[in-house]
């Protein structure tokens, strides 16, 4: 049957004697962790040491305050562990561990600054080792910074990281078969050994179509490329190139001669001209043409082609374009050498041999004049030079040569041989 003590003073006191003990036995003096003291109010221990030897502690309050009532600026340095506050968990045998807030600790992160930070500790005060975090990821709403002083970000104790960076295959990277992309995920942060890694692969397979510096450059102008196979259907199209295909986001590419065993209008469809929507890798370009509903095995590898300007390697000098090689000429700034020819490749300029100072003009052979009009000419006779002579050549007449001037003067007439000039002179 329960018993009720009730007073009516404001105020009740038990006292023993000094440095005695108050116990509140709720087992029957079994010891055995039965039954429970009801404080119905607010608890108050004025004390130096709480100690709660019970396995699960349930505390309704949202925030636990520790170094209650402390009047410092900051943790003091008084404190077992200076500057600190925190939670120690008793490990047994094994050295504590502990998670404090330390006072003592100041930082700089981007233009930010401050003093005091958390920190997770193992072992005995005084002697304590910074324990690691794990966690699978960090939220930082933000920039996160990271501050290393004097150290270095790594990842010592993964297993093969590079190989999370980029594609292997025996060691070395290597494009993904079905994509040829390299890189494994576009987010992950590379560390040393995947740069050098991608380094080597650069240097032993990378085609560079442009050397720059400043307003100066040699760059590979192809857009003509055979396209090997079809590589992904769908809203947008994306074919593989046999080699780099010089094409960028946004340009418009022209297909043509692309054909199919078993037919397949869908996938023939991609002949034509459309808009290049991304560049997956040097040797794959998608563009903006629907093949859903084709299939990309029909496609006869090599059969389609990309049509672009005619392939040539552009110089250019000071922002101007002074070069350009093609795969049967060559021009050099006004000049045209194509095959054994030299000539203009502006119709009407003047092509001037010339050696200033005592120098000539030598011909080491044979002179050979064709007959006129020559390339782009109207005229049989050309017109008159602004001073000096023009020789050309055509049907002989009585000159008996076919050679033929016409000199500032507007005067035209035909050389005569030496056999014809000596029977003039006779007969005049």
């Amino acid at each position: 049957m329960a018993k009720v003590l009730r007073t009516s003073d404001t105020d009740y006191r038990i006292i023993v004697g000094n440095n005695g003990t108050i116990t509140l036995d709720t087992t029957g003096a079994q010891n055995d962790g039965s039954g429970v003291v009801v404080i119905r109010g607010d608890l108050e221990v004025k004390g130096n040491t709480t100690t709660i030897e019970s396995t699960i502690s349930s505390i309704a309050d949202n925030i636990v305050v520790l170094s209650a009532g402390n009047t410092s600026s900051g943790l003091p340095s008084s404190l077992d562990r200076p500057y600190s506050s925190g939670i120690e968990i008793d490990r047994g045998l094994l050295a504590p561990a502990r998670w404090v807030y330390d006072d003592s600790i100041s930082w700089a992160l981007g233009a930010t600054t401050g003093i005091g930070t958390w920190v997770a500790t193992q072992g005995f005060i005084g002697g304590e080792q910074r324990l690691p975090l794990a966690t699978p990821g960090i939220v930082a709403g933000g920039d996160l910074y990271v501050s290393v002083g004097s150290g270095v970000i790594t990842v010592t104790g993964s297993t093969s990281y590079h190989e999370k960076i980029w594609n292997y295959d025996n060691g070395a990277i290597t494009p993904d078969p079905s994509t040829s992309v390299i890189i494994v995920d576009d987010d992950h942060i590379p560390n040393a050994k995947s740069v050098k890694d991608l380094i080597d692969y650069s240097i032993a397979t990378v085609e560079i179509n442009k050397i720059q510096q400043d307003n100066t450059k040699v760059e590979i102008l192809d857009k003509n490329n055979i396209i090997q196979e079809i590589n992904e259907v769908g809203s947008l199209t994306t074919v593989r190139t046999q080699g780099t295909h010089g094409y960028e986001i946004g340009d418009s590419i022209t297909i043509a001669n692309v054909t199919t065993s078993p037919a397949d209008s869908i996938i023939e469809g991609i002949n034509g001209t459309w808009i290049v929507t991304d560049i997956p890798a040097s040797n794959l370009i998608q563009f903006n043409r629907s093949t859903t509903g084709g299939d990309p095995t029909s496609y006869i590898a090599a059969s389609g082609e990309t049509v672009g300007a005619e392939t040539r390697v552009a110089v250019t000098i000071e922002n101007t374009e002074i070069a350009n090689f093609y795969n049967n000429r060559i021009e050099l700034s006004e000049v045209q050498i194509k095959g054994t020819e030299i000539s203009t490749y502006t119709s009407n300029d003047d092509l001037v041999l010339t050696a200033p100072g005592t120098g000539s003009v030598k011909i080491k052979d044979v002179l050979e004049i064709p007959k006129s009009p020559y390339d782009d000419d109207a005229l049989i006779n050309p017109l008159a030079p602004a001073e000096g002579i023009k020789i050309y050549s055509k049907s002989p007449d009585t000159g008996k040569t076919g050679i033929y001037f016409v000199n500032e003067n507007n005067y035209n007439d035909e050389l005569i041989s030496k056999n014809r000039a000596l029977l003039f002179g006779m007969l005049f």
